[in-house]
């Protein structure tokens, strides 16, 4: 009578605790990297928001300046547009837009203006605009949430206007272009914008430590191009 040969046993196969630890650690790598990625992503879909807005607003100041072109015209108005907001004291401090309100700028909607009239009435909306009149407010405080963080709106006469040439020949114009620029204050650190982009220059910070930074300024630009009818008496 054979007897049969027992049958090694077979170890229990599973993971060690070593291997589980090693895993988990593994897993929350990896997850952190995609926590950081989506981090990431809505600072710059933040970042891309902020830049839509300002060139809303930026659009919108150069829609009022060519919808009346003389304001433009040194001869023509007391103040043009250039002066009405210019880089020394620009738009957004909601200045303008409370001398509208109170009846010290003449409300265009409502009157009838004159040109340097309309010149005033478009740069208070405009810096109402930008500081958030038309936005939403906080209901603790009632301050206006604009679209934009610590806005500001500039307008500049670009170099090489021409003049208008002597009378006694034919019809005649002249050139002059205005650059129309938004700053706002941005979330993280990039690079300051081009020397001759002044607008909000020195105004913006970085929110870690309160001093001043310009890489934190961020600034958007349109450029209008105006002609000016030359008239002769």
């Amino acid at each position: 009578m054979s007897v049969s040969a027992a049958k090694p046993k077979r170890e229990c196969a599973g993971f060690t605790m070593i291997e589980v630890l090693v895993t988990l650690v593994i897993l929350m790598i990896g997850l952190l990297g995609i926590a950081g990625l989506m981090a990431q992503g809505q600072r710059a879909s933040f970042e891309a928001y902020q830049r839509q807005q300002a060139l809303a607003l930026a659009n919108d100041m150069a829609e009022r300046v060519k919808a009346n072109r003389p304001g433009v015209d040194n001869t023509a108005v007391t103040t043009t547009y250039a002066a009405a907001v210019p880089v020394a004291t620009p738009a957004g401090t909601s200045t303008r837009f409370t001398a509208l309100t109170t009846g010290t700028i003449t409300n265009c909607a409502t009157s009838n203006c004159t040109t340097t009239d309309m010149v005033q009435y478009d740069a208070a909306i405009w810096d109402g605009l930008l500081a958030g009149a038309a936005a939403e407010t906080d209901s603790g405080t009632g301050t206006a949430i604009g679209p934009l963080l610590n806005p500001r709106g500039c307008i500049q006469t670009m170099p090489g206007a021409t003049a208008c040439p002597a009378c006694g020949g034919p019809p005649a114009s002249r050139q002059v272009t205005y650059r129309i620029s938004v700053a706002w204050q941005g979330s993280y650190s990039t690079f300051a914008p081009a020397a001759a982009d002044t607008c909000g220059s020195g105004l913006y910070n970085d929110p870690r430590t309160g001093t001043a930074d310009d890489t934190f300024r961020r600034l958007v630009s349109i450029d209008v191009y105006t002609v000016i009818p030359c008239a002769c008496p």
